[in-house]
């Protein structure tokens, strides 16, 4: 069952509390993927990525249990390797990961950064046809920022875990409670959208 939670800053302590009762673990028995795609263009945004890996140890998740997954180290999909072609066995930091191997992971995180980047990130390495089978498997898929909008309706190539449009960083969001249309969303830094299963609903 799809568990999916879209994010405008990151994990709240509410959001934290949701975050725990879906993962049912102890913190250092969680393993999480952290892809920080996004974030790689200038200091604002890669400032983000020491935020959120110093967010998930604050929460007890140990780094040795963090993969940080930078899909800029992938080679594309389809290209076809020349003098490489012998090198076998790579770290899972530098090779697409299996439907298998995801499998062995809680939780996967996109942070904040330039969504359209992550968006050509995903689709040049065809990353999204195993995670997606994974994420409709039960990965706990958690969006910040930009991850959130890639994820959402935000993009013709994007995820498309739901068809509205979201804008993050509000000031004034929108209702909070089930989405019934497919409407754009408006999210504060405290809300948040919420996918169980075919539930969709916006929480703070």
């Amino acid at each position: 069952m799809r568990r999916i939670l879209l994010t405008s800053a990151g994990l709240t302590d509410n959001f934290k509390k949701l975050f725990w009762k879906n993962v049912n673990k102890e913190p250092e028995q969680v393993k999480i993927i952290f892809v920080p795609s996004a974030a790689t263009e200038n200091d604002g945004a890669r400032e983000g990525i020491s935020l959120c890996i110093y967010m998930l140890m604050e929460m007890g998740i140990r780094m040795e249990n963090i993969l940080v997954y930078n899909l800029k180290y992938m080679l594309s999909q389809n290209y076809t390797r020349t003098y490489s072609r012998g090198v076998d066995n790579l770290p899972q930091e530098f090779r697409r990961l299996t439907s298998d191997e995801l499998k062995e992971y809680d939780v996967i995180v996109f942070s904040g950064g330039e969504a359209p980047l992550l968006v050509g990130e995903i689709k040049r390495t065809g990353f999204d046809g195993v995670l997606n089978p994974a994420v409709e498997d039960g990965l706990f898929y958690i969006g910040i920022s930009a991850g959130s909008m890639v994820a959402a309706g935000n993009f013709k190539d994007g995820l498309g875990y739901i068809k509205n449009h979201i804008t993050v960083h509000c000031e004034c969001g929108s209702e909070c409670g089930v989405v019934e249309n497919d409407e754009d969303i408006c999210l504060t830094d405290e809300q948040a959208i919420w996918i169980e299963g075919d539930s969709v609903q916006i929480i703070k």
